[in-house]
């Protein structure tokens, strides 16, 4: 079973040097090769990811990018690899209708740098990176098995490896205890579950404020200057920061939940949820205020990112992940099904019009009427 673990490295001056030859040179063959893409498609001509990749010894072979000697192969061809992936996705969203997304030319002013090698292997608890050789690694669990890929990437000043790795297990890591439990994101609270247990936000207030101290001190620094270089490292710092604390959390409650056989969560359009206010013809920004401060609050608590690492670590369990139409799901009575707009007062008190059933709106009862037919829960109130 193929698994990924994130480490961190602790280059010396010399591999740091090695490792921003590797970064730079990564780039520069990912943004040639996207240039001649794009040239070759307004000409009418088709060209692979195969032919572009037999163009590298000839570039290689040129007097003037000898220096690309030098570099891992195996990078190089990822390069090629990855930018030929960015350019069929685009096609692929516009074909499907979907946010098109045209492939960017790499900048070397992005606060993260990576590449990817395929002949990155781990020796003497050290990873061992071609044409860079062993790097100081600090390893929290232990990779065993055979050695896919490595992701080196720089972030914040920081170097980490992805390690991508096939432990040879056919089984699935862990076990569900067979239960069935639904989640109901929300925005004062973090979540609540079925069996009525509330899981609290995390309090980044002290990182975001952090964050925008550092924007303001960055916005004041003259463009070009050395003193703006290190404002904009700070502030790069600060992210990767709030960034981990974030996952951290994430990453703790995703593991408790998905010790659960079966998740049912709304399917949220979270893009939708989170657009800008249109105001009205009199007053174009009359509700913009309130709802930048909304939309603020929906995208902190990352419930997109939330979704995804509980549906992976599910099924790692053996468990599922079941989105369910979240329509009419916050005016719909637990007991007696009526649906009415009317019974939810406010945003927490929910009162059934037809049976009278009180009780909290984000306290939510989960009910599977069909255990075998998974394609039709439903949400009974949220």
């Amino acid at each position: 079973m193929l698994q990924v673990v994130k480490v961190r490295l602790y280059p010396n001056d010399a591999q740091k040097q090695l490792l921003s030859q590797h970064f730079g040179s990564c780039r520069f063959i990912y943004n040639r090769m996207l240039g001649m893409k794009i040239k070759d498609y307004e000409n009418g001509i088709k060209t692979s990811a195969y032919d572009l990749k037999k163009l590298l010894p000839m570039i290689k072979n040129s007097e003037e990018y000898s220096w690309l000697k030098e570099i891992d192969s195996t990078a190089l061809q990822n390069s090629i690899l990855n930018m030929d992936k960015a350019y069929k996705n685009f096609f692929r969203r516009v074909k499907n209708g979907e946010k098109s997304g045209f492939p960017q030319f790499k900048s070397r002013h992005n606060s993260r740098q990576s590449y990817q090698s395929s002949t990155a292997t781990i020796k003497d608890s050290k990873l061992y990176l071609p044409k860079i050789g062993l790097i100081k690694t600090k390893f929290h669990r232990a990779v065993t098995g055979i050695v896919k890929t490595v992701t080196v990437s720089l972030e914040a000043n920081q170097y980490f490896a992805s390690i991508n790795y096939d432990d040879g297990s056919q089984q699935n890591n862990g076990a569900n205890n067979g239960k069935s439990i639904g989640i109901d994101v929300g925005v004062k609270v973090f979540a609540y579950t079925s069996e009525n247990k509330a899981i609290e936000h995390i309090n980044l207030k002290k990182e975001i404020a952090n964050v925008i101290k550092a924007q303001k001190i960055l916005s004041r620094r003259k463009k070009g200057s050395a003193n703006r270089a290190k404002a904009k490292a700070k502030l790069a710092k600060k992210h990767l920061k709030l960034k981990n604390k974030r996952n951290d959390f994430l990453h703790k409650i995703t593991k408790t939940l998905s010790e659960n056989q079966t998740v049912a969560v709304e399917n949220l359009k979270i893009k939708n949820m989170s657009n800008s206010a249109k105001g009205s013809i009199e007053n174009p920004n009359i509700r913009s205020s309130a709802k930048r401060g909304l939309n603020r609050s929906i995208l902190q608590q990352s419930w997109g990112k939330f979704f995804e690492l509980l549906d992976y670590k599910l099924k790692r369990n053996g468990g599922e992940l079941i989105r369910v139409d979240p329509k009419f799901t916050s005016q719909k009575c637990s007991c007696c099904g009526h649906i009415e707009k009317e019974n939810r007062e406010t945003q927490s008190r929910f009162i059934c019009k037809s049976c009278g059933n009180t009780i909290n709106a984000d306290v939510i009862p989960f009910i599977f009427q069909n255990m075998d037919n998974r394609k039709n829960p439903y949400l009974l109130a949220s």
